[in-house]
């Protein structure tokens, strides 16, 4: 690891920083810390603390795993099944056409119900048809008469209603999209438990775990926003307060080890077996659409797997760009009830084991974790935009070194 922690120590260099700060932890199914490395400042000021595992972190897209194992407990207290349509709790679901492009109308689409309910599983794989709301079909229909509709309707619904509903992209369970399933999962959680989503969390995941600075509501928690890593982005002229508040869901990067290291132990404290072993196991179909929508999806995915950095080959200092190509690497990806799995044929990107576990979010923030090697890696910061080149680069080499060092743990 002697090079990345170099190259980590030069790029949040205060005299010429690339990066304000990073936090690198290793932890095995015990919870005991194999590696950590912190480098870089809390914020930009110049009398800022220096970042350490218990600094905390918004996770965006990274933790939405922590919604899906909500719903997951309520598949264990049989509250709901992963087959049942959620239609009983979220009603408004029902009535979201399917829109699908037409040149025989005015507004270029045409709107078809729905075939079938949207499940449970459905959200949790991405195979609701509910799309991020910023594709250009639905924008087309928020500007048609029939949006307008929809949205006079719905003006005094509750927030997730009133944001997150649009046209499905297509019938629930003939595709993949990575959009806003996750909001609907949370409300499903709320309405299912008579429970604000923050206040369960806290309740049954959190607090079980003993991850005292975490919390879904950071505005009500002081003490975990006197810890925050400043959120910035980067300018022609150097890094810069993004400017926002910290309104995600935010841990300390100790505690994100800890709930890694709980989902590769022999029990965990917060799900039952069968459900554990559903956040490891494919749920996407061989030779289904969705299947081959999510091998389609770069975004995220290359971020993931280091797809772009074949041999490490760089130009003027930046790694390259190949073209887009999974078979050719011989990967086998899908997804689970979590996020995405990691299978090859021959070989894989970074070192890691096959069945290898991952996901990254907005702020540059990438948690992978293996049970059979019995280990759970993250990688913080706090920069965006997301897939920054050289955050990328910096991940990269410690995601390898990680790998390849503490990887091939045996699981005694």
């Amino acid at each position: 690891m002697d090079s990345f922690e170099a190259a980590l120590a030069n790029a949040t260099d205060p005299s010429n920083r690339t990066l304000l700060g990073a936090v690198c932890l290793v932890v095995d199914k015990t919870g005991n810390v194999l590696y950590q490395k912190s480098a870089g400042q809390q914020s930009l000021e110049s009398s800022s603390p220096q970042v350490d595992l218990d600094s905390t972190i918004t996770l965006g897209s990274a933790g939405k795993f922590i919604t899906h194992i909500a719903a997951l407990q309520c598949v264990q207290r049989k509250d709901i099944g992963l087959d049942d349509s959620v239609s009983r709790w979220i009603p408004e679901l029902d009535s979201l056409p399917v829109i699908e492009p037409s040149t025989d109308t005015e507004e270029g689409f045409i709107l078809r119900p729905q075939t079938c309910k949207i499940t449970l599983r459905h959200l949790l794989t991405h195979a609701s048809g509910i799309g991020g709301g910023d594709e250009p079909l639905v924008e087309r229909w928020r500007a048609s008469p029939a949006g307008a509709a929809h949205e006079a309707a719905n003006a005094d619904a509750h927030a997730i209603i009133k944001l997150f509903t649009h046209p499905l992209l297509f019938q629930p369970g003939e595709g993949y999209c990575y959009g806003s399933s996750i909001y609907f999962t949370m409300l499903l959680v709320s309405r299912l438990t008579g429970q604000p989503f923050g206040e369960y969390a806290q309740t049954n995941i959190f607090t079980p775990l003993g991850m005292t600075a975490s919390t879904v509501n950071p505005q009500t928690r002081p003490d975990v926003l006197h810890k925050v890593m400043q959120k910035v982005k980067r300018t022609p002229t150097g890094l810069e307060d993004l400017g926002e508040e910290t309104r995600d869901v935010t841990v300390s990067v100790r505690d994100l080890g800890t709930l890694l290291a709980d989902l590769i132990a022999p029990a965990s404290k917060i799900l039952d077996p069968e459900l554990v072993d559903s956040l490891f196991a494919p749920q996407l179909a061989e030779g289904s659409k969705a299947l081959a929508d999510l091998k389609g999806m770069k975004e995220g995915v290359e971020y993931e797997l280091d797809l772009r950095l074949p041999g490490v080959v760089e130009v003027d200092g930046v790694p390259t760009l190949p073209v887009w190509d999974l078979e050719g690497k011989g990967l086998d990806l899908n997804w689970t009830l979590a996020a995405l799995l990691v299978q090859g044929k021959h070989g894989l990107p970074l070192g890691m084991p096959e069945g290898t576990l991952t996901w990254n979010g907005m702020p540059n923030v990438v948690w992978a974790m293996h049970r059979q090697a019995g280990v759970g890696i993250v990688f913080a910061t706090q920069l965006v935009p997301v897939d920054d080149e050289k955050v990328v680069h910096l991940m990269m080499e410690f995601f390898k070194g990680a790998w390849a060092t503490y990887g091939k743990q045996s699981t005694l």
